[in-house]
């Protein structure tokens, strides 16, 4: 199974705000979010017993459990000889279910930017975009979203799922990028029975980061 990183276009400090807030209606208000039902029904059935968790559970962790940094301490032991590091209240056995959790988070605060194919495909037709972006000018490595970045205070996540965040400064320089990229439509078009993947996905990249700018907002990819 391949890779996919679905994008938002999303106030980041909005869902940073959310760690430890204590707000027992955002809760209920999150789990209107389009995406709740998919990914808190898939918390138990994850083929790998040791990656189960609550996904209420870990979202109730976020908001009423997690320790700001400005509130925690060192613990030391008996007679002082060794100190733990300061517990941020979050579990760290569940780390990928806080990711997931952050997913529908993304989803009730911001925008799916392409829910009808839900996001990037990691292969061949994204290389072939990357390279032509590459050719153009592009200085960020469009690829890094399918790799592991501690971009929120959670635990570490091992492997997936894989969060990314593009910054405004970020987004400005894509939007540029995508500028001089030519997309022919009709190719791009994939009622067309001769569509071409690659135009579709750099039309894609193009409108994803085009609506980041216009809301003035951060880009965040989730990838699983």
């Amino acid at each position: 199974m391949g890779m996919i990183a679905i994008p938002f276009a999303v106030d980041i400090e909005k869902v940073k705000a959310v760690f430890g807030c204590k707000d027992k209606d955002l809760v209920e208000k999150i789990k209107t979010a389009d995406l709740h039902e998919t990914y808190a029904g898939q918390d138990s059935d994850l083929p790998d017993p040791k990656d189960h968790y609550d996904f209420d559970q870990a979202l109730e962790d976020i908001i009423f459990n997690y320790i700001k940094p400005s509130d925690r301490q060192i613990k030391s032991s008996f007679l002082g000889l060794f100190k733990s590091k300061p517990s941020t209240g979050l579990n760290e056995n569940i780390a990928h279910g806080y990711g997931y959790v952050l997913l529908v988070i993304y989803d009730y605060f911001g925008t799916h930017l392409l829910p009808y194919c839900d996001g990037f495909y990691y292969g061949r037709d994204f290389k072939a975009a990357f390279d032509i972006m590459k050719e153009k000018g592009l200085q960020i490595d469009f690829g890094d979203m399918f790799e592991t970045h501690q971009v929120f205070d959670i635990p570490k996540i091992a492997d997936f799922p894989a969060i990314n965040c593009y910054s405004k400064q970020d987004i400005e320089h894509f939007n540029s990028i995508m500028e001089r990229v030519e997309i022919d439509e009709s190719m791009a078009n994939e009622d067309n029975d001769d569509f071409d993947e690659v135009q579709v996905m750099l039309k894609n990249i193009k409108e994803s980061f085009r609506i980041c700018k216009e809301k003035n907002v951060e880009m965040i990819t989730f990838t699983h």
